[in-house]
């Protein structure tokens, strides 16, 4: 995964409230200001009030990491079709499940393997990538623009390039197979090149295609603080697959 380029924005009514509070809580900040206990209390209680108030999280394409996808030589004939009933995709997604059916079980074990890396990568921080029991996968915190999140649409979109692209040089989808990239022009001349090799490329353009269709369907008014999240996720998620 390359390096993240993360917009530290705050998007959550809690943190907008304490990025105004927090100066007046300190001596010599905004004419000096010392806070009672009854102004920390008020405090506590306008934070936990607008956490409280945050929607729960929509459903994400993630939660297929957590529900085993059939493969598509288990669908039956005329059976209500798979994508129906998969849980946390967009409508785009949903179309794409429809024409490639037989990629969505790799792309629930892409997005396994980006929640196995990130639960490692902060096995020891106090957010340690845990998962809850919804299709949210991750809850309410990914709501807030933070690093722990840019890190998590990274790391899930890297996933799916690597799951698609491996898919391909096993010969388990239909449209696509072994990597044709050219040998590299400063390969030294004593190293082979050949061999069936990962598909990167058609597991990039499809990571792109999917992953990417929920950030682009929404349309918020230019300049606004969602669409400034829309586009810190599609750069978060471009990252990832680089």
């Amino acid at each position: 995964i390359s390096t993240l380029i993360l917009l530290p924005f705050l998007f959550s009514q809690g943190a907008q409230f304490w990025k105004l509070a927090v100066p007046g809580v300190f001596p010599g900040h905004w004419g000096g200001l010392r806070p009672t206990m009854p102004g920390l209390l008020l405090l506590a209680a306008a934070l936990l009030s607008s956490w409280a108030q945050l929607p729960a999280e929509a459903s994400s394409w993630w939660s297929l990491a957590m529900n085993p996808v059939q493969r598509p030589e288990m669908f039956i004939i005329g059976a209500q079709p798979v994508c129906s009933q998969l849980p946390g995709l967009s409508p785009g997604q949903r179309k794409l499940c429809q024409l490639y059916q037989e990629h969505m079980a790799y792309i629930g074990e892409g997005a396994k393997m980006g929640i196995k890396e990130c639960q490692h990568q902060f096995r020891q921080r106090r957010w340690n990538c845990s998962t809850v029991d919804d299709t949210s996968v991750f809850g309410r915190v990914m709501q807030i623009g933070s690093r722990e999140t840019a890190f998590t649409y990274a790391v899930s979109a890297a996933g799916v390039v690597n799951a698609i692209s491996r898919a391909c040089r096993e010969g388990e989808l239909s449209t696509c197979g072994c990597s044709r990239t050219a040998r590299p022009k400063d390969l030294p001349r004593d190293w082979l090149w050949g061999g069936c090799g990962d598909n990167v490329e058609y597991g990039y353009r499809f990571a792109k295609e999917f992953v990417d269709a929920r950030e682009r369907e929404k349309n918020f008014a230019k300049g606004s603080e969602e669409q400034g999240r829309v586009l810190m996720n599609l750069q978060n998620n471009e990252a990832g697959r680089r």
